[in-house]
């Protein structure tokens, strides 16, 4: 629905809209009425008009020498055609408006002549031909300049834009070598391939990282590279890396049959009509091995660390515990035999105390090095006694968890879990100043999920977990390490305020 200028929300009245268009359009004409330069057209043709009426403005008598001239009947039609200047100059100069308008002029100076004055019968026709006419002349000559006038506009815009286009061309031109450049001497390897995998463009890295010539890489397709049969797979690889929307690894086959891996990041561009792939790829071959020497070496700290406290915890049960249980029976035969002595007996009932709490302390530290109950029993009771641990010797009440269907994992990771909560537990009691926790172990039907929480003091985590080890929380990292040598996903949640959480995610 057309809304009118009052807000009413009716369509407006048919004659009010041709007349306002009459109205605009007749006040487009008449501006040239308020130009200066028409004004002085307009003067002459009014001095013209003098002429025209000359013996009948009575202007013979001011002007004697040139009465008998312009009087004369004879040079009345010359008279007339002299309206034919002011007409032509107005419609080259003001083209259609400036026409009109100084038609109408000259309409309104020539007919009173013709009907009121002139005693020729065919005095009016002869005027109304004149009129229409040069009128018609008039027009012509308008419309005439106003289309040159177009088409010399056309024409500047037409330079302007060639030279914008011009202007463009060089930018594009610049841009284009700047690319090259860039993607030539890029230190990442860059391949340019079309949707079905074939190669159109290769940098010079590319070339240095896989050992072919540039040529050689043009003429095949990425299904080489990356070791697959067939096109329709390379573009279903490709759409992957394109979706996933960040670095992944691959591994490129060089040339001489040994493999590359990479960090690459693909994305979608278009040349023309066609759609093309870009991929920039990274040699993280010596990169990837050095980290898994290092998480080997690590590995193998952790089983000889796992080794020298199963040695340090059955030595300490065997020998030093049972030393101690031996001590605290002979200091108890003593007891016995002494009986008719009293002041010596209190000395050797502390002396028995003290053996024992030597005892439970050698006991506990045996536990926490080895605890029998995870080689034993498994993992959730091992947990559990750590819980039950922590409320009963430290006065930190911890709840334990059990959900799903429970089951035995492999020694070595329910090893590594019971160990990340260990240390969760024992941040929890000398960092966070919590008065209670939580360990939940959910068995799922592929992952299992283990959790400690705290409601302590939290921290602030920083962007990286790895940097945990410039803010001293090597306990945190120590973590980190121990479940990427099994796989898992480690995770922690903290804030200032807010108590801790730590997450352990694995398949199995």
């Amino acid at each position: 629905m057309i809304t009118s200028a009052e807000g009413t929300g009716t369509s407006p009245d048919p004659a009010d809209f041709a007349a306002g268009i009459w109205s605009r359009h007749l006040g487009r004409r008449l501006a040239v009425l308020r130009n200066l330069h028409f004004l002085a057209i307009s003067g002459l043709t009014l001095l013209l008009a003098a002429i025209y009426y000359w013996h009948y403005l009575g202007l013979p008598a001011l002007f004697p020498v040139a009465s008998d001239f312009l009087s004369t009947q004879s040079l009345h039609e010359f008279q007339r055609m002299l309206f034919l200047i002011p007409m032509l100059y107005a419609g080259l100069t003001f083209r259609v408006p400036g026409a009109l308008v100084l038609s109408a002029i000259v309409a309104v100076i020539v007919l009173p002549r013709a009907l009121l004055i002139s005693e020729n019968p065919d005095a009016l026709a002869r005027s109304l031909g004149f009129i229409t006419l040069a009128s018609l002349a008039t027009v012509v000559v308008g419309l005439g300049e106003a289309r040159r006038r177009r088409v010399k506009e056309a024409y500047s815009e037409l330079d302007a834009a060639h030279s914008q286009l011009n202007a463009g061309a060089r930018e594009l031109r610049l841009s284009e070598e700047s690319y090259r450049d860039l993607f030539e001497c890029a230190s990442d390897a860059i391949l340019v391939c079309a949707s079905s995998g074939d190669i159109v463009r290769c940098n010079r890295a590319m070339v240095d990282m896989l050992g072919y010539s540039a040529d050689e890489l043009l003429r095949m397709n990425l299904s080489v590279l990356i070791g697959v049969e067939n096109k329709e797979a390379v573009a279903d690889r490709q759409g992957e890396w394109i979706r996933t929307g960040k670095r992944v690894r691959e591994k490129f086959l060089r040339k001489d049959g040994t493999g590359v891996r990479v960090d690459l990041a693909a994305r979608a561009m278009t040349s023309g009509r066609s759609q093309l792939i870009q991929i920039i790829a990274r040699d993280i071959t010596e990169e990837a091995r050095l980290r898994e020497n290092m998480e080997f070496y690590i590995g193998k700290i952790t089983q000889a660390q796992e080794e020298e406290r199963r040695r340090i915890a059955r030595e300490l049960h065997d020998e030093t515990a049972q030393g101690l249980a031996l001590l605290a029976m002979d200091i108890e035969g003593i007891e016995a035999r002494l009986t008719g002595s009293p002041e010596v007996l209190p000395s050797l009932e502390r002396l028995r105390a003290k053996a024992e709490s030597l005892m439970e302390g050698v006991s506990r530290f045996s536990h926490e090095l080895r605890p029998g109950v995870l080689d034993h029993l498994g993992l959730v009771p091992a947990l559990e006694w750590l819980s039950g641990e922590m409320s009963a010797t430290f006065g930190i009440p911890a709840a334990f968890q059990v959900s799903g269907s429970e089951r035995r994992l492999s020694p070595e990771v329910e090893l590594v879990l019971f160990r990340i909560v260990q240390e969760a537990l024992s941040n929890v009691r000398r960092h966070s100043g919590a008065t209670r926790a939580s360990v939940e172990i959910e068995f799922g039907a592929d992952r299992i999920r283990l959790q400690i929480s705290d409601n302590g003091r939290g921290f602030e985590l920083p962007p990286m977990l790895g940097d945990l080890a410039l803010t001293g929380k090597l306990g945190l990292l120590g973590m980190q390490e121990r479940a990427r040598l099994i796989g898992a996903a480690f995770t922690v949640r903290s804030g200032a305020g807010k108590g801790t959480s730590v997450s352990v995610e694995i398949a199995g």
